[in-house]
């Protein structure tokens, strides 16, 4: 089975590099098709985070540190535990908590059709070829259908070959509060077995009163659980 879904990704490249590349919509019917396959097909992981807040302007400069464990169960569950944290607690309680609370929401079956990268929420535009970690990608501009903080403007890469979504460079297509006029979004995902999931994630704010806020998340020590066969089948297009 194994060496049928690297036979399968070996004939996609080459029929890539043969015909030349597909065509947005061909692409983003193709992510949306392989992402809801990989979630079927993944059980439950765990995982550990490092979040790291800082901030900078009136009244002073704060920063915080904390280590977050999550447990995730198909198909919406999740749990977060505080394993240790440092530095500002309203920070802490402000940020970090809020940003897990949004986490557990986001999860909801709701929640993912209203932020899903769909072709219901965006519209696509081929911008060309790049690539991401040494693997080949197709870069796509992606412009939201309506103001909503739960979606983005910017770009995205796609995978050539698992057609996952493997990097967004964006800001928010609405600031998500009254007091940010800027934000921006730097996020990267790793392939761990066959499945896609969140590496790093930089964000950045400008706050009205003056001052500038960064939040950086590392996610590692990733533990997964996919359903039987599922390893051999969920990266086939």
């Amino acid at each position: 089975m194994r060496g049928r879904f690297l036979f399968l990704h070996l004939t996609i490249v080459c029929g890539a590099f043969a015909s030349g590349p597909p065509s947005e919509q061909e692409i983003v019917t193709r992510m949306q098709a392989m992402n809801e396959r990989r979630a079927s097909a993944l059980q439950s992981y765990q995982g550990t985070r490092t979040y790291h807040v800082s901030y900078k302007g009136f009244p002073k400069s704060l920063s915080a540190k904390a280590v977050v464990k999550v447990d995730f169960k198909a198909p919406d569950k999740k749990q977060f535990a505080i394993l240790s944290q440092e530095g500002s607690s309203l920070l802490v309680n402000r940020v970090i908590k809020k940003a897990l609370e949004s986490e557990t929401e986001a999860a909801t079956p709701e929640f993912r059709k209203r932020s899903a990268l769909s072709a219901a929420n965006y519209k696509f535009g081929f911008l060309g070829s790049d690539n991401e970690n040494g693997r080949p990608c197709y870069l796509l501009q992606v412009s939201p259908k309506r103001e909503d903080k739960y979606l983005y403007d910017g770009q995205i890469c796609v995978d050539t070959a698992d057609f996952a979504v493997v990097r967004v460079d964006a800001k928010p297509a609405k600031n998500p509060s009254f007091w940010i006029n800027k934000a921006h979004i730097d996020s990267h995902s790793q392939k761990i077995g066959d499945f896609w999931l969140p590496a790093s994630l930089r964000s950045s704010s400008h706050v009205r009163l003056g001052g500038d806020a960064e939040l950086s998340i590392d996610y590692g020590s990733y533990q997964l659980s996919s359903a039987p066969g599922a390893r051999s089948s969920a990266g086939t297009p």
